[in-house]
């Protein structure tokens, strides 16, 4: 008895807008209220907005003055890049536990194949339910999520699914439930081809995916139609690509308050090697060079251990996090920055003992000045 073929799930995380998510999850108090993200409200320009102050028609690239006297009440946020890095790799790390096909086209999203065993997706919902609830727990971030059998699809879904929402398109649905959807539903698609698709008589992506080739080519120029035709039938889509695990891991943190003891300082750090380690996991791998680096101003000191059978076990790390760290602190007070940094990662093989009469010997271990 033939076995029914896989159907693809991919799901789509939407996040945006990514650094105000980051903004509420670290203060709730600005929840429900206009914020823009991108300086004092006199300089530079919005680097994101919520939904709030995007209805009185703030939008990113706008200048800051604009921004204020379009949204008066706005709460205006100078932004933290390295807060939303560090967020950023969280969010990977958890999408990597579900499966090691990740793809993130920028910091507001990410594509995963979530492609059962089975021949349903039963078990791609499970696992999408999983992620947005570790995506809220684990990180304070509201997502919206979509499932379908396509990328086009599941973005689509996504972005019906807000605010905080999960759709999924059942097989069979996602041409209907595509071809439904306004032209700003096409991903990139330019403000300029968006205009001459209207001048064409083009409203909706099935009108796009089934115009006569010359139509289109009329309303758009040769080079352009074929491309949105593609586009809006999911056509040639690339299968979402395995994520490369990485070379190193580097985990840093800006002391921000003055005066911190030691206690405090060891307490950030184990928070770093907790990081690091779920950035390890989803490769299975250990590191048998972890560094530690205390910055003070311009002056920095380092210490460094190396482990023949390698590092890959969380308490493990965070207590040799401890121990390397200790001499460098005092004094406590003046330290800036703190960094811990794997290296020479591989996946742990077989641990055979250096004596066999000695069941479960130690990590054998050499230190680095």
């Amino acid at each position: 008895m033939k076995s029914s073929p896989r159907r693809r799930s991919v799901l789509h995380v939407d996040l945006d807008p990514f650094f105000v998510s980051v903004e509420r999850s670290l203060d709730p108090s600005l929840k429900g209220r206009p914020l823009i993200v991108g300086g004092d409200g006199s300089q530079g320009v919005v680097a994101a907005a919520s939904n709030e102050a995007r209805a009185a028609g703030v939008q990113p690239g706008q200048s800051l003055l604009r921004a204020r006297r379009l949204c008066p009440s706005a709460v205006f946020r100078p932004g933290d890049l390295e807060t939303y890095a560090r967020v950023s790799e969280e969010v990977t790390t958890i999408l990597l536990d579900a499966s090691r096909r990740v793809e993130r086209p920028s910091a507001d999203e990410a594509y995963v194949d979530l492609t059962p065993d089975g021949p349903d997706a039963r078990g791609a919902v499970a696992a999408a339910e999983a992620i947005k609830d570790q995506l809220q727990r684990r990180l304070g971030l509201d997502a919206s999520l979509g499932v379908a059998s396509s990328r086009l699809a599941a973005r689509v879904a996504s972005r019906w699914a807000r605010p905080r929402g999960l759709l999924v398109v059942l097989p069979g649905y996602e041409s209907s439930f595509v071809g439904r959807q306004p032209l700003d539903f096409l991903p990139d698609l330019p403000p300029h081809l968006e205009q001459d698709l209207v001048r064409g008589g083009f409203t909706t992506l099935g009108q796009i995916a089934e115009a006569d080739p010359g139509v289109l080519v009329a309303a758009v120029g040769a080079v352009a139609a074929p491309r949105l035709q593609a586009a809006a039938r999911g056509d040639g889509e690339e299968a979402i690509s395995v994520a490369a695990p990485p070379v190193t891991v580097q985990e840093e943190a800006t002391i921000r308050a003055r005066g911190s003891d030691a206690a405090a300082l060891l307490a950030v750090l184990e928070g770093l090697a907790s990081r690091a380690w779920r950035r390890l996991r989803p490769f299975d791998l250990s590191a048998s060079a972890v560094t530690i680096e205390v910055r003070r101003g311009e002056t920095s000191q380092r210490r460094s251990e190396s482990f023949e059978l390698g590092v890959s076990d969380e308490p493990e790390l965070r207590r040799v996090a401890r121990e390397l760290a200790l001499p460098l602190l005092e004094p406590a007070g003046s330290v800036r920055a703190l960094q811990l940094r794997l290296a020479r990662l591989a996946r742990p093989g077989p641990q055979v003992p250096l004596f066999p009469e000695v069941p479960g010997a130690p990590l054998r271990r050499s230190s680095l000045r």
